[in-house]
């Protein structure tokens, strides 16, 4: 997918893996979680929203306040002058499903993917997510995502892979040893 517009030039960062720190997500996250949003480009931003808008200040205000009860997110920084937020994953459970389940979102700044970074807070979101007592993530996704695609593929978890409205559709069970073959359902 190409993008509409340039992406905005960041200025070069340590790219050290050693140097990037996982930590709960925590409610003055938000500007930070805003600013990185400005740095990504229109592809990473369509690939985890399914739109080229990114979310607003008061919208990631929201998934940094979530209540305990109804999700949990984790950010990936970095220090240089200041903490800088090069990556997210949350998660919001789902009311509805009789297996206590959730929707899961993740997301790392271009220049910070490839890195090992999504594996590790998708590793803590797992973590997290099944001493919390949720048993399934669901994780919707653009089908050019690949990089989602093998992250949940190589999570070490059974999973569900389903296709629908032009959208790939995961449903990762937590605890669960992988099947032989995770089949599409279109």
């Amino acid at each position: 997918m190409s993008s509409k517009l340039e992406p905005q030039q960041a200025e070069p960062l340590s790219q050290d893996k050693s140097a990037v720190t996982v930590r709960p997500i925590q409610a003055d996250d938000a500007g930070l979680l805003y600013a990185m949003h400005q740095r990504l480009s229109l592809d990473s931003i369509y690939y985890r929203y399914l739109q080229y808008r990114p979310p607003t200040l008061a919208e990631l205000e929201q998934v940094c306040q979530l209540a305990p009860e109804r999700g949990a997110g984790f950010v990936a920084t970095v220090q240089q002058d200041d903490e800088r937020v090069v990556g997210v994953a949350y998660y919001v459970r789902e009311p509805q499903e009789q297996a206590p389940t959730a929707e899961l979102g993740i997301l790392v700044e271009d220049q910070f993917q490839g890195q090992g970074i999504g594996r590790r807070l998708w590793q803590r979101m797992q973590q997290h997510a099944l001493r919390h007592t949720i048993r399934k993530l669901r994780v919707l996704f653009h089908p050019n995502n690949q990089r989602v695609a093998r992250l949940v593929s190589s999570s070490g978890f059974a999973y569900q892979a389903t296709r629908h409205s032009g959208l790939s559709e995961y449903l990762v069970a937590l605890g669960e040893s992988p099947r032989q073959s995770a089949s599409v359902v279109a």
